[in-house]
């Protein structure tokens, strides 16, 4: 779930290691549920504790990552593979 997030986030604009930008997040949890294979009782249950855990807030549709490099960690990320141009912003 951790990584679909961060996938999820770099792949808005392009942006990966930023905190606390929010971001759009129009999927439901039953929507979340469905992507990632897991029931959606797992899915909230697992929102829960990365809540808990003071990596994300996810509330009416809107994702922000609170604490980027501790967040990429648990969820083993490594956004390479993506091959997303960066923003300007981040390149330097």
């Amino acid at each position: 779930m951790a990584h679909s997030l961060c996938e999820f986030t770099c792949r808005v604009e392009g942006r990966d290691g930023e905190t606390g930008l929010p971001i759009t997040m129009p999927a439901t949890q039953a929507q979340l549920a469905d992507m990632t294979g897991l029931t959606a009782v797992h899915v909230n249950r697992t929102l829960q504790s990365l809540r808990q855990d003071g990596l994300i807030t996810l509330s009416a549709g809107m994702l922000t990552v609170l604490n980027w490099d501790r967040f990429a960690k648990v969820a083993d990320f490594n956004p390479d593979y993506l091959r997303i141009e960066r923003q300007a912003s981040l390149a330097a």
